[in-house]
């Protein structure tokens, strides 16, 4: 029951992770500007578009209304389920010993990742708030895969990996985790088309004006400060869609020369062919989304792809540092 647990609770991260990119692409973090309700009510409200409802000031839009309760249904739906993982871990109904140490961390995490989804919408999408809500939704889909990859059964043949091999193992899964983040940070500042449509060049220029001084810029938090559409001028865009290219040419680079050097190992080859595969995928639809304006299919894949990529890395780490060491 706690594997099969475990399976439905990681497909159900994904898709509670791709329902965030829609409704994030699809400017709908404020369809609901109220929070765990929509209006005041569990169902988005049976009403024409641009009804003032009274004590709210943003008029409904149903359409973005039902796109984010829809998320929080899910994103619920997935505490659920991993409250009912710590539940049976803490009753060892597990298939293999499970310490309750990571059982219980995710419960919390998770805890604070719907703290941070209702400060998404009480905060006015504040782009530091949703990024971060944003790297708990990836963190959280990797919790859940290690435990699930915990519960595997272990090959009992030990293969040898070189010590500078592991590191360069962590260094790819620091410099993927930092591009993903500055792929949120691009995003929650609405920076994707801040080049226009023009790759690898950037309004008309390879290296146009922009201002990196302000492309970090936190800003304010607050209910009075309002933070959709983004408050930047397109210099400070345009900086941060610069910096995300250049993290994903450092990435690509990083993920590709890993895949080199742990070619020699045959018990990794399955590994190394899905993460080069996903990252050959994850760098077309990059380029995709920036020449053809971003179309919400291949936007909202993007982040799917990003997030199969690091579960990817996840299970390659695994595989090395606990199941062949055992």
């Amino acid at each position: 029951m706690y594997r099969k647990l475990l399976k439905f609770s990681i497909i159900l991260a994904l898709v509670v992770v791709i329902l965030g990119a829609f409704a994030r692409l699809s400017d709908a973090g404020l369809g609901c500007p109220d929070w765990p309700g929509c209006y005041g009510q569990i169902l988005v409200p049976d009403l024409a578009d641009g009804t003032q409802i009274e004590g709210y000031e943003r008029p409904l839009e149903v359409h973005k209304g039902w796109k984010e309760m829809i998320h929080r249904y899910a994103a619920s739906t997935l505490g659920l389920v991993i409250l009912m993982l710590w539940l049976l871990a803490v009753r060892r109904k597990t298939q293999r010993f499970q310490s309750m140490a990571l059982p219980s961390f995710t419960v919390l995490f998770v805890i604070l990742q719907g703290m941070f989804g209702m400060w998404t919408v009480t905060l006015m999408v504040h782009p530091g708030i949703v990024t971060t809500h944003l790297i708990g939704g990836f963190t959280t889909s990797a919790l859940l895969y290690w435990l699930y990859l915990n519960q595997n059964n272990r090959t009992s043949a030990y293969h040898h990996v070189l010590k500078r091999h592991k590191y360069l193992l962590l260094l790819s899964l620091l410099v993927l985790s930092i591009q993903i983040i500055l792929g949120g940070w691009t995003s929650t500042n609405y920076a994707a088309l801040s080049c226009g449509d023009q790759f690898p060049t950037c309004l008309n220029s390879w290296w146009p004006d922009m201002d990196f001084s302000k492309a970090f810029y936190w800003g304010p938090v607050g209910t009075e400060h309002d933070y959709e559409y983004g408050v930047l001028e397109n210099e400070a865009r345009a900086a941060i869609q610069m910096i995300h290219r250049i993290g994903a040419l450092v990435t690509a680079s990083i993920l590709a020369f890993l895949i080199f050097s742990l070619r020699r190992y045959n018990h990794l080859k399955n590994y190394l062919l899905v993460i080069g595969g996903l990252l050959v995928a994850q760098i077309s639809l990059g380029i995709l989304n920036v020449v053809l304006s971003l179309p919400m299919t291949l936007a909202v894949l993007h982040n799917a792809v990003a997030l199969l990529l690091l579960l990817s890395i996840t299970s390659l780490i695994h595989k090395i540092f606990k199941s062949t060491n055992q």
